[in-house]
């Protein structure tokens, strides 16, 4: 079952909160089984997304996405957790309890600061390890799907993105001309670029080269200054 290229914005939250609430009552009460069930949610939603008992209660109560965002970094932040989970049950298993309630306490942690502040550090960790790779760099023609001469506008969009296509008609109004709309779950590699959220405006130059880049809410200035860029 394949994994969804985009996400609402509040399901990476929503899900960090289950996962921080379990860990935390197991670090607090002193029950393996509450980190043991965490666990098993995370890696089911890894695993298999659309399976996940977390994302089905989700998808009937969350409001209708204004936006959306790239799923690889919430899924690299899943596999982190995934991992240290499973290495503090192992560590409980083996006899070693005091070090699986720290990896627990980190997990618990990091999670509700994602839950409660929006601050998602496995996706950060991610972002940066691939702005070091070099990911969102370079020729994003053929990530893109881009021909011709150039240069271009580019709106990254995903299905269920409201804002996705005003922000698309807007950027052409300013611009007096077409613009390219790309959705990340038909190029999934659009995905390498750096951004946490769309609709993602792109001045792309004729080199293939971004020359100016902004994603999330977009005010009129922000899609000026995309506009400007080319």
């Amino acid at each position: 079952m394949s994994a969804p290229a985009a996400v609402h914005p509040l399901a990476p939250r929503f899900a960090q909160g289950v996962t921080g609430v379990l860990c935390l009552e197991g670090l607090l009460f002193g029950q393996p089984a509450a980190v043991a069930v965490a666990f098993a949610l995370v890696a089911i939603a890894l695993a298999a997304p659309r399976l996940s008992p977390v994302g089905w209660v989700f998808r009937r109560i969350a409001p209708p996405p204004q936006r959306m965002e790239p799923a690889a970094p919430v899924r690299f932040s899943q596999a982190l957790a995934v991992l240290f989970l499973g290495v503090a049950l192992v560590l409980f298993a083996a006899g070693v309890p005091t070090a699986e309630w720290v990896l627990a306490g980190m997990v618990a942690a990091l999670a509700l600061l994602s839950a409660l502040a929006g601050v998602c550090v496995g996706c950060e960790v991610y972002r940066l390890a691939l702005a070091r790779r070099g990911g969102g760099e370079g020729d994003v023609r053929g990530d893109l799907g881009l021909e011709g001469p150039g240069p271009w506008l580019v709106v990254l969009t995903a299905p269920g993105c409201a804002r996705c296509e005003p922000a698309a008609r807007e950027l052409e109004g300013l611009a007096g001309g077409p613009v390219a709309r790309v959705d990340i779950v038909r190029r999934p590699r659009a995905g390498r670029l750096p951004v946490r959220s769309v609709p993602a405006v792109l001045a792309v130059g004729s080199d293939g080269r971004v020359r100016a880049l902004r994603a999330g809410r977009l005010a009129r200035r922000d899609l000026e200054a995309v506009a400007q860029a080319v």
